[in-house]
Parts: C-alpha cells; structure tokens; sequence
C-alpha cells in the first residue's frame, strides 16, 4: 500500500516548523521577516562574518514537532509526533519534503532493536531523532528545527483564523489525554483551538497517514492565511510566537538567508511526500513498516542532491481529489471515491455537482496535466483535462465530475 501525498495542503508543529520564521520555506513578504529576524536575534560580528550554512548551498533539515499537551509535567521531553525532512536547495530555490509516520519501524541508533521512530526524540532529543532519520533514508541531514504545540493556538489567532474546507465530520474525545475533537464537514474559518482539532484528529482508516494529509492541507492553507494583506503587519509578532517554540541548530544568519531565499517560492511548488509503506501489526506493536526499495525511491526523487541541486521534479506523487456527482446517479460519486481511496488517492471530499447531465466524466486539475492526473483519467475512463487555476472553495488538486459513463 502506498499512501503518497502531493504537496497540497500539516498535526500542528509541522505548521509551526514549516513557517519556521514564517516565510522561511513559504516566502512573499520575506523581507519584513528577515528584517525582524536581524532585530530580534542581535548577530554578533563573528556570526554575520560566518558564511551561512557553513558555506552549504544544498543541505537537508529535519522538522520536528513535539506534542505535550496530554502530559502535566512540562520538563520532560513530550512525543515528536511530526517528523518531516526537507531538502533545500539555495542556489535553485527549491525545496522538497518527505514526511515520516511516526509510527515508522526502525533501529533507533545506539539500540539493537526495533522501535518507532518517535521513540528517538525522548531517548536522545532532536541529535538522535536526526540521526535515526538519516539511518532511515540513507542521507546526511545537517540541521534540524524542532517547535512544540503550545504556539499554534495562538499564531492562529493571531492571524485571525484560517480557512480549511473539512473533508467529513470528526468527533473524538480523550479526556485522559485532554484530546477533544468537535468539527463538521464542510468549508470552516477554524480559530487556534478548532484548527488545533482538525491537525490533531486521526481516528479514521488510515490513521497516521491521512493526518500527516491533513496537515500538509492545513499547512498550505495557513501559509496563505500569512500573508493577506491585512496580516503583513502582524508578521514581525508571528515570528516572535514562533521563534519562543523553536529549538534549532541553525544560526541567526542561517535563518535569516533560509527566510529571504523564501520569497522566491510559491506554496504550490513545494513537493512533498509521506514515506511510502503499510500499517502492519508485529508482536502486537502497530508500526508504519517502509520497504527499503519504496524508501530509496522515494529519496531519490526528492532528497538526493545532484551536481546541479536537486533533480527535475519527478512524477508519481499522488494529487488529492474531491468528487462530485454529475450523473444524477445514488451513490455514485461515493464508488468512484472508493475506488480511488484504494488506489491509494486520498479523497478530500464527496459531493453532487451543480447540474446532474454530464454524459462523461470530467477530470479538472489545479496541478497541470501531470502522470498521476492522467493515471486518475485512465481509471475513469476520460479523455478529457481541463487545466483550472486553484480557488478558495476547495484545496483539492484535482476535482472529478462523475459522469453517466461512469459504471463500477
């Protein structure tokens, strides 16, 4: 089973880290953040003299996010329940990603058995999550970020709230771990708390896997919420949140160069990915287990630096989609999703379309006619894409129009 995800659209802390000093890795208005950054940071001499990166133009990051929240004692080391690596490329201005589950199966360096990966951050903080992680994809990976949950409620409220069109109901309650989940389908202005709830829910088929989805969703989503006009005023405080819930082995100058390098990358071309593998259950642990061929792969595509940066964008991750009935048809548009849900396509929504007399199927893509849209085609049968630019009303790639033809 692989259960790759398109970059679209983050289980709060990778929202946070993402950010990390905001336009770092989502740019537009860097400049007024990397002028905040040189105010609130005070570089010495040595550190503006240093070059940035320790000269590195190529280099790699592991994102972490530590969550907490279900523990009263705030000294100790919470779970990094995100767990992504990014590749930065300064000299292209590109950046790629590979999100791992955290309940991915590994040997935690210094350990002869196995563990999850999210066991690595209370047994050694973030050196040995990072060395775990480059053990596991088979890369250097020189920097790491690491944020907790305690900011996210309020970063966005400070920005006023974000926009998040929410794929089904989710309903949860933990009260020992003081998890409690209350949203409705349906398109949503999500305040700190409520948007706390979407990235934190996972109790559906595919657990872990669909949240890191949804967190990717939520991540675009916030990323545009910053950088409304009304919001560029209220950057330089964003940043300050961010910055009291970071720990992280870059310098003040490292960030400063990551977040103007930022302004030269649009959301939509970052590429991300989850580590493909399946849920399977051994000696009654539930682990995320990664073939090491898809594991390789997956690198390769993404991660592995060239002599010119990284490699020309690959095809092969699978976009979201929303579906829709057009043929007038009882449950037609639920077959088509499940049928897609199958094949690994993680399906954003279901819905009827606003006529009911489409005779064939339409496929409208926001991601151009790339191998996976026309994958999708193929399955439904249809020789038609329509590139449509994205809008607010859905953060789907693609939107299918399930026509009359339609029959499985």
């Amino acid at each position: 089973m692989n259960t790759t995800g398109r970059p679209g659209r983050p289980r709060p802390n990778l929202t946070i880290i993402l950010i990390v000093v905001a336009a770092a890795f989502f740019g537009a208005s860097a400049g007024m953040i990397a002028r905040h950054i040189t105010g609130v940071t005070h570089m010495s001499m040595r550190q503006l003299l240093a070059p940035a990166f320790e000269g590195r133009r190529q280099f790699c990051v592991l994102a972490l996010g530590e969550d907490n929240t279900g523990d009263p004692r705030k000294d100790i080391r919470g779970r990094s329940d995100t767990i992504m690596v990014a590749a930065v490329d300064l000299d292209n201005n590109v950046i790629r990603a590979v999100s791992i589950p955290r309940d991915t199966r590994c040997v935690i360096p210094g350990r002869d058995y196995y563990d999850k990966i999210n066991a690595a951050y209370p047994l050694g903080g973030c050196d040995l999550s990072r060395r775990a992680a480059e053990d596991l994809l088979g890369i250097p990976i020189q920097y790491y970020v690491k944020t907790n949950v305690e900011g996210l409620k309020r970063t966005v409220d400070m920005l006023g709230g974000v926009e998040i069109d929410i794929e089904k109901d989710m309903h949860y309650r933990d009260r020992r771990g003081g998890l409690y989940i209350d949203l409705r389908k349906g398109y949503r202005h999500l305040d700190g708390d409520k948007a706390l709830q979407y990235v934190r829910f996972r109790h559906d088929a595919m657990g872990d896997i669909w949240r890191i989805q949804r967190q990717q969703k939520f991540m675009r989503a916030i990323a545009r919420r910053m950088f409304v006009p009304e919001n560029l005023p209220r950057l330089p405080e964003v940043v300050e949140e961010i910055r009291s819930n970071m720990e992280t082995n870059m310098t003040a100058k490292d960030l400063l160069i990551l977040a103007r390098s930022g302004e030269k990358i649009h959301p939509d071309d970052i590429e991300m990915e989850t580590l493909p593998g399946e849920a399977r259950s051994i000696g009654g642990i539930s682990y995320w287990v990664v073939p090491e061929s898809e594991a390789r792969a997956a690198v390769d595509r993404l991660m592995k630096f060239t002599g010119n940066g990284l490699p020309p964008a690959a095809s092969g991750v699978k976009p979201t989609v929303e579906v829709l009935n057009g043929a007038g048809v009882s449950g037609v548009a639920a077959r088509a999703a499940d049928m897609l849900k199958r094949s690994g396509y993680m399906v954003m929504s279901t819905g009827n379309a606003q006529r009911f007399d489409y005779s064939q199927s339409e496929i409208r893509s926001r991601i151009g006619t790339t191998a996976e849209v026309r994958a999708i085609a193929t399955a439904m049968r249809c020789t038609e894409i329509s590139e449509i630019p994205r809008q607010s009303s859905t953060d789907a790639d693609v939107t299918i129009i399930v026509g009359k033809d339609f029959n499985r």
